[in-house]
């Protein structure tokens, strides 16, 4: 089995213009690109073709108003919300984001990979139902998780550790008991959500768990909480599969972070998450780009989160 990789050149079109000076910019996939570039075993990896997908998936996790206000701004420039603007293709590029997990739910369903990563933007674990906002535009991550759902996958696992709380996320599956959602990040900061009290509602209580770390939290902080918590949490839930936010922003020299977290730091956790994926699903874990803003930090992050991925398909 292989790990799979997407990457499209339409992930740039967000933003591209260099008068937009702003944090998430396509020289971010450019650095990730050009360090995979020079890894022995990034020629293996098993890279699908985006396609088009049906708004029926979209529609399962955004209002229609929601989508109605990407598709306006499409040949436009502007601002969603006064951290997200957009230029006239970033339409193009959010739903581009958003086919690719599809794309690779479809290659594991099929039995092509049996894990792989999206090197997606714009990010999505901000986007609420009905609200674009933090960079965020489409929920990438909840899009794929409602498509699983679809496709055979009843119990689904998301595990975000942005520094940033995933909000939007949170706030899609807030009800449902089988899809768990589980963050763990930087507090207090923003959005100001993430409390270990936001636990659910209705029959989703309990599907939900908030870990908030103090502001220079490093490596062995975050190890104690994956071991004591986290990979518990996961073998409880017992899911189908398993779905990574995999935000950067926390490591030691991201800008807008305030954590501690090193490289290795990163590596240690995937592999934690592996091997009880390998355990409890048969290895089956889908990995979505989420932040990230130290171009040399996130390169090098991403690198060694896909490095692990690898060696276990």
């Amino acid at each position: 089995m292989a790990t799979g990789f997407i990457f499209s050149e339409k992930f740039l079109y967000h933003n591209s213009d260099s008068r937009i000076s702003h944090f998430e910019n396509p020289d971010r996939l450019l650095a990730c690109m050009n360090k995979l570039n020079k890894t022995s075993y990034f020629s293996s990896l098993v890279t699908p073709e985006l396609k088009e997908i049906s708004n029926e998936f979209l529609i399962q996790v955004h209002a229609n108003d929601h989508l109605r206000k990407i598709e306006i701004s499409s040949g436009k420039r502007g601002y969603f919300d006064s951290d997200t603007p957009f230029t006239e293709k970033s339409y193009t590029a959010a739903y581009c984001a958003a086919n690719s997990g599809i794309v690779l739910a479809d290659y594991l369903i099929d039995g092509k990979i049996k894990n792989g990563f999206s090197l997606l933007r714009p990010p999505g674990h901000h986007a609420g139902h009905n609200k674009i906002m933090g960079f965020c535009i489409l929920n990438n991550i909840a899009i794929s998780a409602r498509y699983l759902q679809n496709h055979g996958f009843r119990k689904i696992l998301i595990i975000d550790w942005d520094v940033h709380h995933g909000n939007g996320t949170q706030e899609i599956f807030y009800k449902d008991p089988d899809i768990f959602y589980l963050s763990i990040h930087q507090f207090p900061f923003y959005p100001m959500t993430g409390l270990p009290t936001e636990k659910g509602e209705g029959k989703g209580i309990g599907a939900t768990l908030n870990i908030p770390m103090q502001a220079n939290s490093g490596d062995n902080s975050y190890f104690t909480q994956f071991k004591e918590l986290i990979i518990p949490s996961i073998e409880r839930f017992n899911p189908d599969i398993i779905l990574i936010s995999a935000g950067f922003d926390a490591h030691k020299h991201d800008p807008l972070g305030g954590m501690e977290i090193t490289t290795k730091g990163f590596e240690k956790i995937t592999q934690m998450i592996m091997e009880s994926a390998m355990s409890i699903c048969d290895g089956k874990v889908l990995s979505f780009l989420e932040g990230g803003y130290d171009l040399t930090a996130l390169a090098e992050s991403v690198e060694t989160h896909i490095a692990v991925l690898e060696s276990f398909s």
